[in-house]
């Protein structure tokens, strides 16, 4: 009996091994659905001239006009923002369709809080989805517009959550660099130190070189150093959302106050608040009201006083 059971279970051994090979087989010649990694791509991406990302929470407008990218037809975009975006939409691919089991969730996710990505050359809409991502960032989705299948995307060669460009608020994408001014186009600097009035400073031009008035020994080294720095000086992130803690701080006196003026008379304004020694930001706030985050190592090339300058 023994042996009759023995060699029974034998043959249910082989006979299973041998249905699995031929189960493994079947899946393997059965022919997988073709994916048209050009799905979500744009012909002649480069003529693009507008993007439009619409979302719950409001809407960004990028355009190209008078050859500059603008941001919702009031600010300057962030050139790098800008090259980041289309660097995305030429690369990004689909990697897969989503699965069966959760293409109606995502599909419905997509419709009720994804956002409404369309692409523009002239007045030409070229391309039109629906974006979103799952919680932890670390899947995007897009929904091409009149279909019912959503995919996963992907850059090849790249780990990244490829939704975050699209995801950026109207902040995100405008112009962080502070002061608008170059070599040709700059007239004169002023600042300011409200709690020490000795190390106020202007420079201005004196014959043929910037100058610090009232300062006949300037060291020019030190000086062109300084309005390289503040030609460079860009806000990490503007603040939208304050804390009573950042009103508190700026309702009193500022650390120091920089304004340049160009040669249309134009003026650029930076009040530079103090912050604990333990954050590496400092809270700055812009002539027209906008308050911005500046990184501490950027604000100490640029918050330099009248001593700073004198030659030994």
């Amino acid at each position: 009996m023994q042996k009759k059971r023995n060699t029974y279970l034998a043959f249910s051994l082989t006979f299973l091994v041998l249905l699995s090979a031929a189960l493994l087989f079947v899946k393997r010649d059965e022919p997988r659905p073709a994916i048209d990694r050009d799905y979500f791509k744009v012909i002649e991406s480069e003529k693009l001239d507008r993007v439009v990302l619409a979302a719950a929470s409001g809407s960004v407008d990028l355009q190209f006009k008078s050859n500059r990218w603008r941001v919702n037809d009031t600010w300057d975009a962030d050139a790098q923002m800008i090259k980041v975006l289309f660097a995305t939409v030429k690369q990004v691919e689909p990697r897969r369709p989503v699965a069966a089991a959760t293409r109606d969730s995502v599909r419905s996710m997509l419709e009720r809080n994804g956002i409404a990505v369309s692409l523009f050359a002239g007045n030409e809409k070229r391309l039109s989805f629906r974006m979103g991502g799952n919680d932890i960032k670390t899947e995007t989705w897009f929904l091409k517009e009149g279909d019912t299948q959503p995919y996963l995307m992907t850059i090849p060669g790249y780990r990244v959550y490829v939704g975050g460009i699209f995801e950026l608020p109207e902040s995100g994408w405008r112009n962080k660099r502070i002061f608008d001014f170059n070599w040709r186009n700059f007239k004169s600097l002023s600042a300011t130190y409200p709690a020490d009035p000795r190390q106020n400073f202007d420079i201005e031009m004196q014959g043929r070189y910037f100058g610090i008035k009232n300062l006949a020994a300037a060291d020019t080294a030190k000086l062109n150093n300084y309005l390289d720095a503040l030609s460079l000086l860009m806000a990490e992130r503007f603040i939208i959302s304050r804390q009573a803690s950042i009103d508190s701080l700026l309702a009193g006196v500022p650390l120091a106050r920089i304004e340049i003026k160009d040669i249309a008379s134009r003026s650029y304004q930076l009040d530079v608040y103090a912050s604990r020694k333990s954050v590496r930001e400092v809270v700055g706030r812009l002539g027209n009201g906008d308050v911005i985050v500046l990184g501490k190592e950027a604000v100490s090339e640029v918050v330099k006083k009248k001593d700073y300058f004198r030659v030994p």
